[in-house]
């Protein structure tokens, strides 16, 4: 009897700890300010500017009420100290879902950022990086108008879609501190009707924003970065002086690269398998010879837009695709300066083919 009251008492006591702890866990939530979106712009005299959204965990679940906070300071380090001096609890960058980095400071360098503050333990890789077409006090102002704090989940869902590449701070880095590569993230702008939203990719080189896709530059980006790319392609054409059109959805892709070292260029073969989602009456899904005919025009246009955008990444110097890191793992002589300097003039040879499958149609 004796021993089974030690056991009953040693189980109540274990009961009641594990309470305590969990109560204890909830009083240090309700006495942090943990900030969901942080922002950094550039000030006056290189001095940054740092901007919060968190929400007030201290009301109701139903509490739609988000505090915004902006400090300045010459280090990043001293920014979330100094909100603190503006909030009753201190201000906890651990629960970071977004970092938003203002157009101006991401075009002047964001080298400071990365090294002093993402890498840091506490930062969760998985978090999302953007630059904002704005500065992120604009960006961050307009969510609080918004009272939405899911830019972390409108971000994703536009990346669950396929509308851009999957990504996080975690594929950040690896593209920013790795060798023969370049690193992107998404895009954010205000649309005219004073809200948020994804707005395709940008693109670094080093640690400077240098160039901002299109629509139609980043499916094409996507489609060789994501393999599950799903977002809608138009196809244009004219059709005895008409106008006409093909949509198609992406539903998979494979690439491949290939480096001839004794031409100096480099083979991309590209095998997508789409579906069309509208056509024009005349074409008969049905008869192969209108199947060819939507083939190649389709196969002509993605390598022409495939093309166009090789051609920009080579012209503004970015390599997001990692050709760099491509050719460096076909090439052991390969070398990063003497590679980059011919990066721009460099052959690469595309060859695109097409496979259809079921289709929905509308009409």
């Amino acid at each position: 009897m004796g021993k089974w009251r030690k056991i009953f008492i040693f189980v109540l006591v274990f009961v009641c700890l594990a309470g305590l702890v969990g109560c204890s866990r909830t009083k240090i939530v309700d006495k942090l300010s943990i900030v969901h979106v942080f922002g950094f712009d550039l000030g006056d005299n290189d001095e940054i500017i740092g901007s919060a959204l968190f929400p007030e965990y201290t009301h109701s679940k139903s509490s739609t009420k988000i505090h915004y906070l902006q400090e300045k300071s010459d280090a990043i380090a001293l920014l979330s100290p100094k909100m603190g001096t503006h909030t009753s609890t201190p201000v906890e960058l651990a629960k970071i879902r977004v970092i938003v980095i203002g157009n101006d400071f991401a075009k002047a360098g964001i080298r400071d950022v990365v090294d002093r503050l993402l890498v840091q333990p506490q930062i969760a890789t998985n978090i999302q990086i953007a630059v904002s077409t704005h500065s992120a006090e604009e960006t961050l102002k307009t969510l609080k108008k918004q009272s939405d704090l899911t830019l972390a989940d409108q971000i994703k869902q536009n990346m669950t879609g396929q509308l851009i590449p999957r990504m996080n701070l975690h594929v950040f880095l690896n593209h920013f501190y790795g060798e023969g590569e370049d690193p992107y993230v998404p895009m954010l702008t205000i649309d005219e009707e004073d809200k948020v939203q994804v707005d395709q990719v940008g693109i670094f080189k080093d640690d400077k924003l240098k160039l901002h896709l299109n629509v139609r530059e980043t499916f094409i980006f996507s489609i060789l970065e994501d393999f599950r790319t799903q977002a809608n392609y138009e196809v244009d054409y004219d059709h005895e002086n008409r106008k006409e059109n093909i949509i198609i959805q992406g539903f998979r892709s494979k690439k491949s690269w290939e480096w001839i070292k004794n031409k100096q260029q480099l083979n991309l073969k590209l095998n997508l398998i789409w579906s069309i989602t509208d056509r024009p009456e005349r074409f008969d899904l049905e008869n192969p010879d209108d199947i060819k005919v939507i083939k190649e025009l389709i196969e002509k246009n993605v390598k022409n837009d495939l093309k166009n955008l090789l051609d920009t990444l080579k012209e503004k110097e970015v390599d997001p695709l990692g050709i760099g890191n491509i050719v460096r793992s076909q090439d052991k002589n390969w070398d990063e300066k003497s590679f980059y300097e011919q990066y721009p003039s460099l052959p690469i040879n595309v060859d695109v083919h097409l496979e259809i499958i079921h289709s929905g149609l509308q009409g």
